[in-house]
């Protein structure tokens, strides 16, 4: 009975069990990059955390979601020894509208 089912089934199986699983993984990932929007925002502190004898700096982020009060967080994006940018550098937010503080960070391009 089982050498009765033609190759192609058990590989078709296979693919479609990798995409569910990619999707259920990535489902996050991919409803943020169809429902973020953007907004500007700026760089209005550092804050500073030393992990392992290594001093680290995390961005303070300030940005108005349309429709709603200014928001600061702190991100999770960090840089070592230094912070890269001065505070006021402008910067892009992507946030998710149905919680303000899930966003992402688009950064001015550093030029050398």
């Amino acid at each position: 009975m089982i050498d009765n089912i033609p190759d192609f089934i058990p590989y078709t199986f296979l693919v479609l069990l990798s995409i569910g699983i990619g999707v259920y993984i990535f489902k996050d990932t991919v409803r943020f990059a169809l429902k973020s929007q953007k907004t500007p925002g700026r760089i209005v502190n550092w804050m500073s955390a030393t992990e392992k004898g290594k001093k680290y700096f995390y961005p303070v982020i300030e940005y108005t979601p349309q429709g709603s009060e200014t928001i600061r967080v702190r991100t999770e994006d960090r840089c070592e020894k230094e912070p890269i940018y001065a505070v006021g550098s402008a910067v892009t937010v992507k946030y998710d509208p149905a919680n303000f503080k899930t966003i992402r960070v688009e950064y001015p391009k550093k030029t050398s």
